[in-house]
């Protein structure tokens, strides 16, 4: 029988143990306390900026302290994590960025913020390369994408849950915004122990399995082999172009909807929960999109390429902003690409976990690397042109449109997947 018709075809499997699905969740809500400690910096921007006398581009270098520290930390996690025992090597990672959020709550300093910063950066980076690397140690191949975009949808309930926060927590002129850090910062503790409780005896065990253990019918592949791969150079442009372009909405949005369209931070929270909660349901409807599509007569190779198009549509009518900048028109377009960026994550995490077993994370946290290196160079260049040019379209509506082109080049790359991608093991 030919093992790679096996490997695109949809096959009838037995339910997953409901534990699986309990570390999925516990994932998602590792996640969500990492964008909170993440998004806390962008929803209080104009608090922050005032009390550090910062500019648009000193708020950019702000940023890019976080995200080099990410750069460097991802690509070594994604090396661990196809070594390390994943089971203690997600909490350890977890219990350092708490602490750096924590610590934010009683800095006084640009440099100490700066620091911060960076200490939070690096102990995110491990949340994304354990994550995948758990769910392709236990979630078999049909099921990983919806499995990718339950856990990925923290992404966005913990940016929808920071503006919430924000509004709770924060009084009309900052008062209070350290608040929000800190009570981040101590959740993750919380966090550790549900983790430790919920994977324990056999259930440790699967998880601490070394990935090319997951199919013993496959072949290991030498990492240096992996440069001489399609799958994987695909896997790059894919990686890279999406990480880009949620960043810069991540990042920029905040400021275009408050510079450029006059929004005020109070509804400006508003506003952050409407993009983020579409982002979720995004994330969550595509993934299970993706594993709906396939069938006897549509391979998993094709139902993705599906998805990959159907993301890319929903971002590109953001474009709109260049044309019509009327905020009526433009808020449910961010929403839409924020939904369709989502998807184009699904697919760069099957996309790693597809390309060799064993080197699942160091996929990751390569193209990670990659990917934050070039914003982090990029945000503090964004703010300056921020500060010194005034477009009729807006300071940061260039960012924008170059935001929702991007999932276009990621679904073109993405077509190109071969329909066997496992050939080359054969």
């Amino acid at each position: 029988m030919d093992k790679n018709a096996n490997w695109e075809s949809k096959e009838a499997a037995p339910p997953l143990a409901a534990w699986k699905w309990w570390v999925v969740f516990l994932m998602l809500l590792a996640t969500v306390v990492n964008y909170i400690d993440r998004q806390a910096l962008g929803s209080m921007a104009s608090f922050i900026k005032a009390d550090f006398k910062l500019n648009e581009e000193g708020y950019g270098t702000l940023e890019a302290w976080f995200g080099y520290s990410y750069a460097i930390s991802v690509l070594f996690a994604g090396f661990a994590s196809d070594r390390w025992n994943l089971r203690w090597l997600y909490p350890a990672a977890l219990l350092v960025w708490s602490i750096a959020g924590f610590a934010t709550g009683f800095v006084e300093t640009l440099l100490q913020l700066q620091i911060c910063r960076a200490v939070l950066g690096a102990g995110e980076a491990f949340n994304w390369p354990v994550a995948i690397g758990v769910i392709r140690r236990i979630i078999p191949r049909e099921s990983q994408g919806f499995a990718n975009g339950v856990f990925n949808s923290g992404m966005t309930v913990g940016a929808i849950l920071t503006p919430m926060l924000v509004m709770g927590l924060v009084g009309p002129q900052g008062e209070g915004w350290r608040k929000l850090f800190l009570i981040a910062g101590a959740v993750g503790s919380i966090w550790i122990l549900l983790w430790l409780a919920g994977t324990r005896g056999e259930r440790a065990i699967e998880i601490a399995r070394k990935p090319e253990h997951v199919e013993r019918d496959l072949p290991p592949v030498a990492f240096r082999s992996l440069f001489t791969l399609r799958t994987f150079w695909i896997t790059v442009v894919v990686g890279i172009t999406i990480n880009m372009s949620w960043h810069f909405f991540r990042v920029w949005l905040p400021r275009h909807l408050v510079v450029d369209l006059k929004f005020n931070d109070h509804q400006l929270q508003y506003l952050l929960i409407g993009f983020y909660l579409a982002a979720d349901v995004g994330s969550i409807l595509l993934g299970l999109i993706s594993r709906r599509l396939v069938t006897p007569n549509r391979s998993v190779a094709q139902s993705r390429r599906i998805v990959g198009f159907l993301s890319a549509g929903l971002c590109l009518p953001a474009v709109l902003v260049l044309f019509v900048p009327l905020p009526a028109l433009l808020i449910p377009c961010y929403c839409m690409a924020g939904a369709g960026i989502m998807g184009g994550f699904i697919l760069f995490y099957v996309f790693a976990q597809d390309v060799a077993p064993g080197h699942t994370s160091k996929c990751v946290g390569m193209i990670g690397a990659a990917a934050w290196l070039i914003n982090s160079r990029l945000h503090p260049m964004v703010g300056h042109f921020a500060d010194t040019h005034a477009p009729s379209v807006g300071k940061f509506a260039p960012m924008i449109v170059v935001a929702a082109m991007l999932p276009l080049l990621a679904a073109l790359a993405a077509g190109a997947w071969p329909e066997k991608s496992k050939a080359h093991l054969t």
